[in-house]
């Protein structure tokens, strides 16, 4: 009667076998983020530390197996307790705008609006040479009026042969023919390379890039050799020096109130989605082509943002620049070299 009694009670603290194999289940979710967490907060951007790798799969099977087992109370407790020391160390980490930043990143664009003229510091001039390394730096200041804004451009680059997979960047022109490209982009330091998974857990920082358009679009044709495509905005000299200054303020914040990169939801398309939904006071939905910028041309249009009359196949076709970007020479032609008609 006694033994009947102690397997009674075992049963009832501890769980039938069937439960505790239910709560491992249940613990899945919570155990495959702590893993994801231990294996890639703080780490090096697309470098997979093994031994981290190693620690976050520990941990992994520790909080599954667990409920099963030393039973649902005891293995609960110890799951639950090493959650809440992930996760401790998940908000401990903090966006920093001092690092050992890469050298195309390593001055913050700062910029500074009276009236109707914004001066922009260190807009970045850079030649690349065919490995992508760093040929020569330059940076310079520049000063815009709103007044003189003309129009801009979604620029559009592809590149690893994912569909969808994609760069977005806005450039802007003035009347004055002058061009400045605005980028909300993932903030490497010196050895970071750009992994999409990391980027979800607090690897890089947000960055926006003030940069000439010979540095910005000849790193996507001269260099990467990725399809990139420069499409004019329907959208009036309004409209767009309003845009314009949302990003420049945006620019301004981080540089002192630095923030933390997400693939998802703090990305580059994911901004402009943003600073379009401010200077229109709309809220779009969820759309996949948000996460996936390369079919933004889609929502583009949607959003009747293309010039006026044309179809996503016709501007496909028109504004694809890679051809008359390789044979135009990176010098104070080249913006209008690339937007000639072929």
């Amino acid at each position: 009667m006694g033994l009947l009694l102690m397997s009674n009670a075992t049963t009832h603290d501890d769980g039938p076998r069937w439960l505790r194999w239910v709560m491992a289940l249940v613990m899945l979710p919570a155990a495959l983020l702590a893993a994801a967490l231990l294996t890639y907060v703080g780490g090096v951007g697309g470098e997979l530390s093994p031994m981290r790798l190693g620690l976050g799969l520990a941990v992994l099977v520790a909080m599954v197996v667990w409920p099963v087992t030393p039973g649902i109370k005891r293995g609960g407790l110890l799951a639950a307790l090493l959650a809440v020391l992930i996760g401790v160390f998940f908000i401990a980490q903090r966006p920093a705008a001092e690092r050992d930043w890469q050298e195309n990143v390593s001055r913050s664009p700062r910029a500074t609006i009276e009236g109707r003229e914004v001066t922009l510091r260190h807009v970045r001039d850079f030649r690349y040479d065919e490995e992508g390394e760093v040929e020569e730096a330059r940076w310079y200041d520049a000063t815009y009026n709103l007044d003189a804004m003309k129009q801009a451009y979604f620029i559009l680059t592809t590149f690893g042969g994912v569909p969808g997979v994609a760069h977005v960047m806005v450039s802007f022109e003035f009347e004055d023919d002058r061009f400045v490209v605005l980028s909300a982009e993932a903030r490497r330091e010196e050895g970071e390379s750009y992994d999409p998974i990391g980027g979800m857990f607090r690897q890089y920082e947000l960055f926006y890039v003030a940069a000439d358009e010979r540095d910005a679009l000849g790193l996507r044709t001269y260099v990467h050799k990725d399809p990139t495509w420069v499409i004019p905005m329907n959208a009036g000299p309004e409209k767009t020096a309003e845009f314009f200054v949302d990003m420049v303020e945006r620019m301004e914040a981080l540089a002192t109130q630095p923030s933390w990169y997400h693939t998802v939801l703090n990305s580059c398309s994911s901004n402009l989605a943003a600073h379009y939904e401010r200077i229109n006071a709309v809220e779009l939905p969820p759309d996949y082509r948000v996460l996936l910028p390369g079919f933004s041309e889609e929502l583009i249009a949607e959003l009747d943002l293309l010039p006026e009359g044309m179809s996503v196949a016709q501007a496909r076709e028109r504004f694809l620049i890679n051809e008359r970007a390789l044979a135009a020479p990176l010098d104070a032609n080249f913006s209008k070299a690339i937007r000639s008609t072929p």
